[in-house]
């Protein structure tokens, strides 16, 4: 038996063959598509993957750079700490020079003890008598001191180791600043040892019984609770004065 043959017209025959190419085209086009695509995701994701590994090397390296740097902190903040504290021990040894050499304003109870020349001079007399010298200031400052006076000052010029108080004219040096009377002086101490001290002593109670009464000088003596007195502040140079090496 003959199978017939199917014979398509020309036409059909060109229009089968247009879509049998097309549909090759298609599978390919899409074939190709689907490769390109799982090719172009995978290289994202290794490329994503090489980001991460990058940062985290990063953020190790990070870390390891934070620990040094605390570690050179906490060095610092020791060395500073070590360093704080001898300033602060070299702070004090020197505030406390200073404070015995009367660099510092000081405050405390005390004695004042004003001396001031006499209002009037009689006519045919000699008038040295009736005015305050410097060596009557310089006596109630020894009292004091004796007194056990901690600070002294005469019209606020604070007295030091080298402090001079001499007679210039008609007034008196004290640290080379001319001071006029009346003279205030001011004493930071016990004021019942300093009172008892200006009492007891020879040349005061000369200076208060004797000469003031009889040259009508005013002097006058107050115990204080509290007294304020300034710091030196003049020139600290010394010329001829060294240590003794044998001390």
């Amino acid at each position: 038996m003959k199978v017939p043959k199917i014979s398509l017209p020309k036409g059909h025959l060109s229009l089968a063959v247009i879509l049998l190419i097309l549909g090759v085209l298609l599978s390919t086009s899409f074939n190709t598509h689907r490769n390109l695509s799982r090719t172009s995701t995978e290289s994202r994701k290794r490329g994503l993957i090489d980001v991460v590994r990058e940062l985290e090397n990063e953020r190790d390296d990070l870390k390891k750079r934070l620990m040094s740097l605390n570690s050179e902190l906490n060095q610092y903040e020791k060395k500073a700490a070590e360093e704080e504290g001898v300033l602060a021990s070299f702070t004090d040894e020197m505030n406390s020079l200073k404070l015995d050499a009367g660099m510092m304003a000081v405050t405390g109870p005390g004695v004042e003890v004003s001396m001031a020349d006499s209002p009037q001079i009689p006519i045919g007399k000699d008038p040295n008598n009736y005015i305050i010298h410097d060596y009557d200031l310089r006596v109630v400052v020894n009292a004091l001191w004796a007194g056990g006076a901690e600070a002294i000052t005469i019209n606020n010029q604070r007295l030091i180791s080298t402090s001079s108080i001499r007679c210039a004219g008609n007034t008196i040096l004290v640290n080379y600043i001319r001071l006029a009377s009346p003279y205030e002086i001011k004493a930071i101490g016990n004021p019942d040892k300093l009172v008892k001290s200006l009492e007891q002593n020879n040349e005061v109670k000369s200076l208060l019984k004797g000469y003031a009464k009889a040259f009508a000088l005013d002097i006058d003596i107050n115990e204080s609770s509290n007294l304020k007195l300034p710091g030196y502040k003049g020139s600290m140079g010394i010329k001829y004065a060294r240590v003794d090496e044998g001390d």
